[in-house]
Order: structure tokens, then C-alpha cells, then sequence
């Protein structure tokens, strides 16, 4: 009986050991977590308040209603986009040179065409 106790009481501190140890982990661990958002903003600074003083509600409404007639437009969307990438291409026609020569190299390497 003397035996079973001896081993019984060096099981329970060995695994009291390792149970106090991942307790003391995972309390660290959740201890990290919960500064890290308070590190990540500062007390001083609001960024979304200083959008909507610089930006009245009128060009907000124009644009929500530009946004809505795009989408209730079947091919509204694509005929957004295409206008989006030719006035892309009006302001930096350096990178459509380069778009041109990815195309011309594509082509060159795909066999069959």
C-alpha cells in the first residue's frame, strides 16, 4: 500500500507540474492578446472622423448613387471597369507598354496559337 501512495504522489506532482506549466502558457498567451489591439491604436488619433469632416454628405449621396446604377445595370459593372482601365491607361501609358509586352511574350511561349 506503502508503494501504491509513493507512486501515486510522484504521478500527481509530475503532472502537477505540467498542468501548472500549460496554465501559466496559455494565461500568458491570453495575457499578450489582450494588450495587443490597445498597442495597435493610439488614444489620440481617430482616422474614420477626420473622413467625414473632410467629406460632406453630397459627394457621399452622389457616389452611393453612381454605386446603385452600376450594379442595377447588367453589364453595368464591366462597362465600369473598361471605363476605369482606359482612363488608367490615359494616365500611365508607360505600364500599358508594359502589359503589351507580357501579352506579346504569353503569346510567344503558348504553343498551338
Amino acid at each position: 500500500m506503502k508503494r501504491f501512495i509513493t507512486l501515486a504522489q510522484a504521478w500527481l506532482s509530475r503532472h502537477f507540474q505540467s498542468l501548472a506549466i500549460a496554465c501559466l502558457v496559455g494565461l500568458m498567451s491570453g495575457l499578450m492578446l489582450a494588450h495587443q489591439p490597445a498597442a495597435a491604436a493610439t488614444a489620440g488619433s481617430t482616422p474614420a472622423a477626420t473622413v467625414d469632416k473632410t467629406m460632406s454628405a453630397e459627394p457621399r449621396d452622389q457616389a452611393y448613387d453612381e454605386a446603385l446604377e452600376v450594379i442595377d445595370d447588367p453589364k453595368g459593372v464591366q462597362k465600369n471597369y473598361e471605363e476605369n482601365l482606359k482612363q488608367y491607361r490615359r494616365e500611365n501609358p508607360d505600364q500599358e507598354s508594359l502589359a503589351e509586352e507580357a501579352k506579346d511574350l504569353v503569346k510567344k511561349i503558348t504553343p498551338g496559337r
